[in-house]
């Protein structure tokens, strides 16, 4: 799933969320004044949620090297500080492939 699906989706189980919890509290209390209270702090601790969630699933994504379908003369060469994933696919390559990572 995209990037943009997903915050399309975090974003609309946060709304339905919210308004599930207001509706509740309201019809339960008759007090509308705590329910939206209530509502309005589901919506930031679930948004909040959902919204780091996302950050760390992009992180993730960002700390990926791919090379495809390349032909190469010399030599070719991917270096990655840090975790991640390293990629070579369809390639040719008439000199030395060197993947490096580090940290």
């Amino acid at each position: 799933m995209t990037t943009a699906g997903k915050r399309m989706w975090a974003a609309g189980g946060t709304v339905v969320a919210a308004a599930a919890v207001n509706v509740a509290t309201g019809m339960l209390t008759q007090k509308w004044t705590l329910a939206w209270w209530l509502c309005t702090t589901v919506a930031v601790v679930i948004g909040g949620g959902l919204q780091a969630w996302l950050t760390m699933s992009d992180r993730a994504a960002a700390r990926r090297q791919e090379v495809e379908d390349v032909d190469v003369d010399g030599a070719l060469a991917q270096r990655l500080p840090g975790a991640g994933e390293q990629v070579v696919r369809r390639a040719k390559v008439n000199g030395d492939l060197t993947q490096e990572q580090s940290g």
